[in-house]
């Protein structure tokens, strides 16, 4: 997904130092400017948060303009910045006074920790192998006073990741303030939720019991106000108590529910509002008993009959199969090349290709990418596997050829000029090259992906029988009349499209969209599936990743991930794999 489009909301459990709204603005703030010193890389064991390390070696970038267009880019999803902060002495007392300082950073992409002087203050989100991340508040960390050199140099270090973008690091013209800490900084809230993955199964009710710490030294007169709303934001419930905050204390503000729930997903939003209006706010989503949500198929009649002439219209294009090794890639356990083919509309369409050195036929994992996903190489190390990634239509390796303008809303108007009409036969043109493959077992493919990725792999496996098993992430395009009502994009890029077209009807949007929605192909998947879901998702929301699993009757698992917003643990990336050796019939390799 775009990347100002993959932020989503931090689960329950996260700790809201960053969410304070309404913030009061001390009457010394100081502005520390957008100069910074940048270094690519994950820097592990090194010293790169310490305030001794010299960084003088690293480039000079600024925090208001995008490192992209700077030139630099990240490694592996990896940078770093680093800072010098010296407070001046107007507000040193005052520094004292409040027992230390609020940072704020501004917006951040995708997750990071933050360090003061080797000290970690602040982080957001989660590294690799367990990543989540794309949280849409602004950065904010309070720094308590002995971590600070009041009349010295400080330093902060940040260490970032953002694996689905070239454009990690501060968003929208971030300048970094500093003001000595006001009463709403120095406290935390907490939403628990009474479940371990925040998926409620087998009870009649869902519950939250949230906390709040007060790192100050004055008790606190406080409102706390709660309310839940369905995914859609249709309001549910509200309360509203009066609580007491101790100084120096975390205080337990009671547990709050609603029984007699329906299948679906939920908002609570909490908020603790102290004098003058200032207030911490934390949201966080749960779900009650997905698998018996109600979204119904919606496919038109000449549903199967569509699909069929696409895929024969398909079969006459000529491939053409191009390969070109990557020396340079083709160091490890596999040959890496470089993969051209042709596909519907002899449209030209590329991909990264990893043939194992080792003799044999070889099971194959296809992988099908996310929605303006940067390309990236497979696998390099032995595991049992062969790799094909593929860049559909327009994006990824082929984005430089790009004719198609907004992927989303292209030629949307018919089921015969839509941009994923393309799309989904490039997805089977794939498993044409693989299956072209002397090296590849071809009864032994499955498919792969997350997000648009995910998507893809079911209509992989709904459109073609060669597929034998897939794991789907957090899967776009799906139940799109709910979709539209849950989570603010890809609708705004139709509205921005119907305000050009104003001739075109939502019902006539809704038409051609029944055509790819995945909840209408899903109930064709006849082969093991697995899949995961970031509960916290707002970019492709849990209702919309259900409403197509519901509707596969082949064996299938879920996995959620309670803090992950548009993202999955590691752990879904093992039980992938672990499903694939099963089926696929793969040893664990040593």
């Amino acid at each position: 997904m775009k990347t100002a489009l993959l932020m989503s909301l931090c689960g329950a459990a996260f700790l809201l130092e960053c969410h304070a709204q309404m913030q009061p603005k001390n009457s010394v703030t100081h502005d520390f400017g957008t100069d910074w010193r940048f270094h690519a890389g994950e820097g592990r064991d090194s010293s790169w948060n310490t305030k001794d390390y010299r960084d003088k070696h690293w480039a000079t970038v600024v925090s208001n303009k995008p490192l992209k267009e700077q030139g630099k880019l990240l490694e592996q999803g990896f940078g770093w910045y680093r800072k010098q902060l010296a407070f001046p002495a107007q507000m040193q007392q005052k520094i004292v006074e409040a027992e230390g300082v609020e940072i704020d950073l501004g917006k951040f992409a995708a997750c990071e920790e933050v360090y003061i002087n080797g000290h970690l203050v602040g982080k957001t989100g989660e590294f690799p192998h367990n990543f989540a991340g794309y949280f849409d508040h602004e950065r904010r960390y309070f720094v308590p006073l002995e971590v600070l050199d009041l009349t010295g140099e400080n330093v902060i270090a940040i260490k970032f990741f953002d694996g689905w973008s070239a454009n990690g690091g501060f968003l929208n013209a971030a300048v970094m303030q500093v003001q000595p800490a006001s009463t709403v900084d120095k406290l935390k809230l907490k939403v628990n939720v009474l479940d371990d993955d925040y998926i409620f199964l087998g009870k009649d009710s869902i519950a939250i019991a949230p906390t709040i710490e007060n790192r100050g030294k004055k008790s606190l007169k406080a409102t706390l106000k709660i309310s839940l709303t369905t995914d859609a934001y249709k309001p549910i419930k509200s309360q509203e108590l009066k609580v007491d905050i101790p100084a120096h204390a975390t205080a337990p503000l009671g547990t709050f529910g609603l029984k007699n729930v329906e299948p679906g997903f939920y908002r609570y939003k909490v908020s603790v509002e102290i004098d003058g209006g200032h207030k911490l706010e934390e949201q966080v989503n749960v779900g009650y008993e997905p698998e018996k949500i109600a979204s119904p198929n919606d496919e038109a009649a000449d549903f199967d009959k569509f699909w069929k002439a696409n895929k024969a219209q398909l079969a006459n294009i000529k491939p053409d199969y191009q390969l070109m090794l990557i020396p340079e890639q083709s160091k490890l356990d596999y040959e890496m090349y470089h993969v051209s083919m042709r596909s519907l509309d002899n449209e030209l369409i590329m991909g990264y290709y990893a043939k194992p050195k080792k003799a044999g036929k070889h099971p194959v994992i296809v992988e099908y990418m996310g929605y303006g996903s940067k390309p990236y190489f497979p696998n390099q190390s032995w595991d049992g596997f062969a790799y094909f990634v593929l860049s559909i239509r327009g994006q990824a390796l082929n984005e430089k050829s790009n004719h198609f303008g907004t992927w989303f809303t292209y030629g949307i108007d018919s089921k015969e000029t839509y941009y994923y009409r393309g799309a989904f036969m490039d997805v089977l043109r794939a498993l044409d090259f693989v299956s072209s493959r002397d090296e590849i077992d071809g009864e032994r493919i499955a498919v792969r992906g997350s997000s648009q990725g995910g998507a893809l792999s079911v209509v992989a496996a709904s459109l073609d029988s060669r597929v034998k098993a897939l794991a789907i992430g957090i899967p776009f395009l799906s139940d799109f009349q709910d979709y539209f009502n849950i989570a603010p994009w890809p609708k705004s890029d139709v509205d921005h499209y119907r305000a050009q077209h104003p001739e075109l009807s939502w019902k006539q949007v809704y038409k051609t969209l029944s055509y790819f929605d995945i909840k209408n192909l899903a109930s064709r998947i006849r082969v093991p599936l697995v899949m995961g879901i970031g509960v916290q998702d707002n970019v492709c929301p849990p209702h919309i990743n259900f409403a197509a699993y519901n509707q596969v009757k082949s064996e299938k698992s879920w996995m959620a991930f309670p803090l992950h917003g548009h993202s999955t643990g590691n752990a879904f990336h093992v039980a992938g794999l672990d499903l694939f050796r099963r089926v696929l019939h793969v040893e664990q390799s040593r």
